[in-house]
């Protein structure tokens, strides 16, 4: 029987904190490592009733479970970092990765969890934070049917995929690999139109004719240049999980490319909480073709 009282929590962004807060909610003790943090991530992480456990030995020291929930690139990094100090722990906590990785990224963490003595949680974490919507916490591995209602929340669904790691993972891949590929499609097939001189008539015919892709435009694609930093990394690890697949990488490789061009332009410094939401998609586009033309 899973018995899961505290739980050490690494990422404290805008899901982290979420994730988090809605954790202490139901009754955890929950901390983190904040050593070197910003001042905005000490004050995410105090708004959500986050402890400071005032380093990564010590946030795990005395966790039942520890998550991880940080940008992809980062995932296999800071796995390897806790695994380094599993060994020294009196009782390792089941280690659960939540981050937008793909299966063969996962089976990496995974050996060097069970390499340092531990056991891993695979888990992937579908929609919005919990302080805006309810996600769905997507979660495999033999430990899952069992934490699911555990961690269930009214703010955050979990559902339990079956014992075998990887599985949450792919999940994650899939349904990212078509919104964030969707989106990534969406800006530069604008760039083009925009370099032909015909966005304008490309948008009207949308707004008559497919409302829907139309909407989605005027949603996304002049925010996307704010999370290009974190949609690229997970596009290589969607790329290698539709390989795996024997289906093509190369969709997601070109979205890789364009979230790299929009990271490369001044709107990658926006937020969600600061991005202009008044500017219209020309706007957007025109920087972003700015940037491909100084690559040259």
């Amino acid at each position: 029987m899973v018995e899961i009282r505290t739980i050490a929590l690494f990422g404290v962004g805008d899901m982290g904190a979420g994730v988090g807060r809605t954790l202490v909610e139901a009754g955890f003790a929950v901390w983190s490592d904040l050593s070197g943090r910003s001042p905005e991530t000490q004050a995410r992480a105090k708004a959500a009733g986050i402890a400071d456990a005032g380093s990564l030995t010590a946030a795990l020291e005395g966790a039942d479970l520890a998550l991880s929930v940080m940008p992809p690139g980062n995932a296999l990094a800071f796995a390897k970092s806790a695994a380094a100090i599993y060994p020294s722990l009196r009782a390792p906590p089941l280690f659960g990765d939540l981050n937008a990785i793909s299966p063969a990224t996962m089976a990496e963490i995974q050996r060097a969890i069970e390499g340092g003595g531990g056991a891993v949680l695979d888990g992937g974490i579908i929609g919005p934070s919990p302080d805006k919507g309810c996600p769905r916490l997507y979660l495999s591995g033999p430990d899952a049917a069992a934490l699911a209602p555990l961690l269930a929340r009214p703010d955050m669904r979990t559902i339990p995929l079956g014992p075998n790691i990887g599985q949450a993972s792919i999940m994650k891949m899939l349904y990212a690999g078509l919104n964030k590929g969707y989106w990534a499609m969406m800006a530069s097939v604008a760039m083009a139109a925009a370099k032909f001189e015909l966005l304008p008539a490309f948008l009207a015919e949308l707004e008559a004719n497919n409302a829907p892709a139309f909407k989605t435009m005027q949603t996304w694609v002049g925010f996307l240049a704010a999370d290009a930093h974190r949609f690229g990394p997970e596009m290589d690890e969607i790329a290698e999980t539709m390989a795996a697949a024997g289906v093509t990488p190369h969709f997601h490789q070109g979205a890789r490319w364009t979230y790299d061009l929009l990271d490369e332009t001044p709107l990658r410094t926006e937020t969600r909480a600061t991005w202009d939401r008044d500017r219209p998609v020309a706007a957007s586009v025109q920087i972003y073709l700015e940037a491909l033309a100084r690559r040259g």
